[in-house]
């Protein structure tokens, strides 16, 4: 390339570059597609919020984020899902989730027994658990439990089935199906292996609840890693409807029930006002899909089945405006705030910043939409950053009985929304605008919840014991109370990445008990260089959990002192019965030592042999791999391009059809509305032609009574004329 045709080009790399890092760092402020769900808990479960210190018993339906705790007390146990893994946990068992986003679900486990189903993993998602003294990362699907006992400082992983690998100082260790490993110090060293465990009841509760995901029904419906579905088969049935394919229909709901109204609200960041569901399967359908009446039923649409679902935290859109707070006022409350449900193929408006890709995927991935209809309300509203949207035509914001309204002060205290709902006719309705924003900022109590403080909580010693991580973990949320004065200059809006991250300056850095140790270029596979433990697990004896861990005596631990004083007076004894046999047995213990020497030596020389050859098998292995692995990207590039294509010809159909059914169904409803007025006239017609007819009969009887009325006087005055006539004559 001559140095003209270089400089005409580099321009336009440098416009590139900065395309490439604006859109990386607008990606890079996108919330995350994926939170946790607490889908079962039995015993005294509590939790803490993230950034705060209380703890409250736990919600069903609240969603769980980055930062939260979890507590198990005594004989209680717990469930969460985060996409197609679920994640139980064991009594007395603390956990907190140090990260979570589409890539990396990252939990921290001080203490306790955590059980772990990864039924499916994307090839750019990673699970990671951090204890004490090590960090165990998987990448693909299996089952496996790992066990932290404070007391003894242990560690313990059970691969059920699936692969692992432990990472500690400047180590790591590979685990396979059927491995059970203790681990006793930070650097894997220490370490024990076991055969598989006799499965207990904790095991068998997670065995119990896979059966319960792989039993489910809709399944047929929906795709696995949207959470919650596992409780819609027990709550409702499938059915389907022209236009929408199966929709889900919720069963032993009261008369006036509509989505969003039984529940509460609360504030999670940085989505901002989110929805906690009451009912037991309320999770799935009020963060995923839309909602549709089909003859005076609710029924729930899903998304697309082949596609990641994409959480929001409430797919509604609000009812507000200073002029409908004012004509609403009632009891001294001036400023209620209403909602109500979308629809399929309804856009859902996000309150908080998120990047063009984003605004995208959180709405083809839950409904089916056409690419255009997005893009002009993107363009029209959210990038022009609208709170009113009236100028969208949203099916649901004109029936009386999907609107919910309330007192502003119900729902920023997240109080129960059904109790509190106010009754508001249509004309009132239609005074306020649609928004995509609830403009009211959140208290302290939006952030607990309507959970309860409990004392059923861990000692604050528990959840600082220093773990290590492997993956770096974002920064600590700042205590609410940190961020209200902030967030009160903007009510309704959460705050923006750099507004968070200027009020949070002192927590950049990563947690105090959190020690990362990085991707260690150099760490050493323990399992390939040591044969000790480290051979088939399934020639190893079975854990046995009854037994407490045992450890070798240290230097300095109490005991040892008492053990060197016992072994001394052996010594002397056994030096006072024979000076010679002692100076004989020193001789062969010297001469034992040198062979022990050499032998070191000679396996020292072929481990390093043997390690000089592993390096070269692999280095070949890597170099033969590339062309491989090249193409296999290039394949499931292919395959990736060629799946977006047919996903996006199935949307155009669908979408297609429904136009067609939607067009079919106006014109049937404006023949009818036609024929609603025809008929309506020729009603009109002919009750107007009858009003005629007895109108000209009454004229026409009141005429004849009037002329019989005059025949009647002048036959009258004749006689009395004739009378005086006669009079007149008789007096002549």
């Amino acid at each position: 390339m001559s140095t003209s045709s270089r400089l005409v080009a580099l321009p336009g790399l440098l416009l590139f570059a900065l395309y490439a890092v604006l859109f990386a760092s607008s990606a890079n402020a996108d919330p995350s597609g994926r939170v946790g769900y607490l889908s079962d808990s039995h015993g005294l479960v509590s939790y803490s919020p993230s950034g705060e210190d209380q703890w409250v018993n736990v919600v069903r339906n609240r969603p769980l984020i980055r930062g939260d705790r979890l507590w198990t007390d005594r004989d209680a146990r717990a469930e969460f899902q985060v996409g197609s893994a679920a994640v139980r946990i064991d009594s007395n068992s603390s956990v907190e989730i140090l990260d979570l986003d589409d890539r990396i679900t990252q939990l921290q486990l001080t203490q306790g027994a955590l059980g772990l189903n990864v039924r499916r993993l994307y090839r750019d998602q990673l699970v990671e658990i951090d204890t004490p003294l090590l960090a165990f990362t998987i990448n693909g699907s299996g089952r496996y439990r790992i066990d932290v006992d404070p007391r003894y400082g242990t560690t313990t992983i059970v691969v059920w089935d699936g692969t692992g690998e432990v990472y500690g100082d400047n180590t790591h260790f590979s685990l396979r199906a059927g491995d059970t490993v203790r681990f006793y110090d930070e650097d894997l060293h220490d370490y024990r292996m076991y055969g598989l465990p006799r499965e207990d009841n904790f095991d068998r509760y997670g065995l119990e609840r896979d059966q319960r995901y792989q039993r489910a029904e809709s399944l047929r419906y929906v795709d696995d890693d949207l959470v919650g579905y596992g409780d819609l088969d027990e709550y409702g049935s499938w059915s389907p409807v022209s236009g929408h394919g199966h929709v889900w229909f919720p069963s032993n709901i009261s008369v006036n029930w509509a989505p969003f109204r039984d529940g509460h609200w609360a504030w999670q960041e940085p989505w901002g006002w989110t929805w906690v569901d009451n009912a037991p399967w309320g999770f799935a359908p009020s963060h995923y899909g839309r909602w549709i009446s089909v003859k005076n039923r609710w029924g729930w649409v899903p998304g697309p089945r082949r596609t990641r679902p994409v959480y929001a935290p409430a797919l509604v859109a609000f009812i507000g405006g200073s002029g409908w707070s004012l004509s609403l006022s009632l009891g001294g409350d001036a400023s209620p705030i209403g909602w109500f449900p979308l629809g399929p193929r309804e856009v859902y408006v996000p309150s908080y910043q998120v990047s063009r890709d984003y605004f995208t995927r959180i709405n083809v991935n839950n409904t089916v939409v056409q690419n255009t209809t997005i893009t002009n309300i993107y363009n029209n509203y959210y990038s022009s950053n609208r709170v009113d949207i009236d100028q969208v035509n949203y099916a649901n914001r004109q029936m009386e009985q999907a609107v919910t309204v309330v007192p502003s002060s119900v729902f920023v205290n997240a109080q129960p929304v059904r109790s509190a709902a106010m009754r508001v006719d249509r004309k009132a309705l239609s005074s306020g605008k649609t928004q995509r924003i609830a403009q009211i900022a959140p208290r302290s109590r939006s952030v607990i919840g309507s959970g309860e403080l409990t004392k059923a909580h861990p000692a604050a010693e528990v959840f600082d014991r220093r773990v290590v991580a492997r993956n770096a973990p974002p920064p600590a949320e700042a205590p609410f109370a940190q961020r209200e004065q902030l967030l009160q200059k903007k009510p309704g809006r959460a705050l923006e990445p750099a507004a968070a991250k200027t009020e949070q300056g002192h927590t950049t850095k990563r947690p105090k008990n959190v020690r990362v140790i990085g991707t260690q270029e150099n760490a050493v596979d323990i399992r390939a260089s040591e044969s000790r433990n480290a051979g088939d697990s399934a020639q190893q004896q079975p854990l046995d959990r009854s037994v407490e861990p045992k450890r070798k005596p240290e230097p300095g631990k109490p005991g040892n002192d008492k053990q060197a004083v016992q072994q001394t007076q052996e010594q002397q004894a056994g030096k006072a019965d024979s000076d010679s046999q002692a100076a004989q047995q020193q001789q062969d213990q010297k001469q034992q030592k040198q062979e022990q020497q050499q032998r070191k030596a000679d396996n020292d020389r072929k481990a390093a042999q043997q390690q000089q050859e592993q390096d070269r098998q692999q280095r070949k292995a890597d170099s033969d791999r590339q062309p491989a692995q090249q193409q296999e990207q290039q394949q499931r590039k292919a395959d990736n391009d060629r799946k977006a294509a047919q996903q996006q010809q199935e949307q155009e159909q669908l979408q297609r059809k429904a136009d067609s059914d939607q067009k079919a169904a106006q014109q049937h409803e404006q023949q009818q509305r036609k024929a609603d007025n025809d008929r309506k006239a020729a009603q009109q017609q002919q009750e107007q032609e009858q009003l005629k007819r007895k109108a000209d009969n009454d004229r026409q009887a009141a005429q004849q009574q009037e002329q019989q009325q005059r025949k009647a006087d002048n036959d009258r005055k004749a006689a009395q004329q004739q009378q005086e006539q006669e009079q007149l004559q008789r007096k002549a």
